[in-house]
């Protein structure tokens, strides 16, 4: 019996409805698993996750049209969300933390193949590090995991699951680069190593199952961005890479700014802006965690009183959310403008050139900087305050504080 083409209504149908039986078999062992032998929720879930991904890796060889996969996510979205209200299928529902992994995992699956469309290749890596990588360290983490760090507050994670997540996200990136694609030896090695510590840091601070929309189309990012690179231009930025989080490490260490999972988010940030903009991009981030240094020490930062519907807090360092917060403006700036200088341009034909090759957001970028380190300083100055609002003497220190500490270097 041979199969419709794909390309064709028929041939996409009957791939499509192939899948979904691969998807239902699954949850089926699952759920059987489950009341047979009542092993741990995080395994047969994992199940699932590992088993789903191995199905979603082929997609590229079973479909041609992206509306197969966007009908495919529909429907398993949809089942997921039913049996999740229902109380079913607790065999992946069945976790005690809040987690949305199970809708994001279908929305990944569509945005990585209709990205990814001409790569089949970056489409299979990065399916191979959310769905290999995220189980074994989840699986492994609960199972051996001593030293464990929390994220916010909520989530709970092992040192020893992150270190299995970088060994085998290694390994999911290295291999098919090397025997699926042209790269040489040393391009390969060295972006794999580059891409699993990025990796491995992202899904270390993701929160409520994030990780599995973040780590799949990071890694498609970074993927697109390192593999036209020289091995020499690799090396420095993974030396870059590894003396951000050592500078960063230091500071959360000998400081009360920042947390752990909060350093790493920092160290995501600052190397970002060194990768994708340049040595001049770090300065100002550099600058602002100087001057934030100088606000909390020696008492560190002041904790305001926590609502009753508030997670419990360790201290009043600064975590992953703040620091998304704080950086969220900077990082959309220089994304945008190495968007800008290395977009083809045929895409911008009536972009000038000179705007294109004088880092136009880098003004924008000074300035955001400066103005959350302004604002920080305000909520510094008025931390036990009784006036509701900031007096016209802060609101002057504050920004002149900011722009005086950032603006002259840029």
């Amino acid at each position: 019996m041979s199969w419709p083409p794909t390309g064709t209504w028929p041939g996409e149908l009957a791939r499509a409805a192939l899948v979904g039986g691969l998807f239902l078999s699954l949850f089926a062992v699952a759920e059987g698993w489950r009341w047979w032998r009542k092993p741990p929720v995080e395994w047969t879930r994992k199940l699932v996750h590992f088993g789903g991904g191995a199905v979603a890796a082929l997609f590229p060889w079973l479909f041609e049209w992206p509306v197969t996969v966007l009908l495919i996510g529909v429907v398993s979205a949809v089942f997921l969300t039913v049996t999740r209200a229902l109380g079913w299928l607790q065999s992946v529902h069945g976790v005690t933390r809040k987690s949305e992994g199970a809708l994001l995992f279908p929305v990944a699956v569509y945005l990585l193949f209709v990205l990814s469309h001409r790569q089949p290749v970056f489409y299979l890596i990065s399916i191979l590090t959310l769905v290999v990588a995220d189980a074994l360290a989840a699986v492994l983490g609960a199972s051996y995991g001593r030293r464990t760090y929390r994220v916010e507050g909520q989530d709970r994670r092992s040192v020893e699951g992150s270190a299995v997540f970088l060994l085998t996200a290694f390994l999911a990136v290295h291999l098919p680069l090397l025997l699926l694609t042209t790269l040489g030896r040393p391009e390969s090695v060295l972006i794999s190593i580059q891409v699993a510590l990025l990796l491995a840091c992202l899904e270390a601070i993701s929160l409520r199952g994030a990780d599995n929309l973040f780590v799949p189309l990071g890694c498609l990012y970074l993927l697109e961005k390192m593999t036209p690179k020289p091995a020499v231009v690799i090396g420095w930025q993974l030396v870059a890479q590894l003396g951000c989080i050592a500078l960063v490490g230091l500071i959360a260490w000998r400081s009360r700014l920042l947390t752990f999972s909060g350093g790493i988010a920092t160290a995501l940030g600052l190397y970002g802006a060194f990768a994708l903009g340049g040595a001049e991009w770090t300065v100002a981030p550099l600058l602002l965690l100087v001057g934030l240094m100088i606000l909390v020490w020696p008492r560190g930062l002041p904790v305001t009183p926590r609502q009753p519907t508030e997670p419990p807090r360790t201290d009043g360092r600064y975590q992953v959310v703040a620091v998304f917060y704080t950086s969220l403006v900077p990082v959309a700036l220089y994304m945008a403008n190495n968007a800008l200088e290395t977009m083809p341009t045929g895409w911008l034909p009536r972009l000038p050139t000179l705007l294109r090759s004088v880092d136009p957001m880098y003004p924008l970028y000074l300035g955001a900087i400066a103005a959350h380190l302004a604002i920080l300083l305000v909520g510094h100055l008025q931390a036990g305050a009784r006036a509701a609002r900031p007096g016209i003497g802060v609101l002057t220190r504050a920004v002149a504080f900011g722009a005086m500490a950032v603006v002259p270097v840029g």
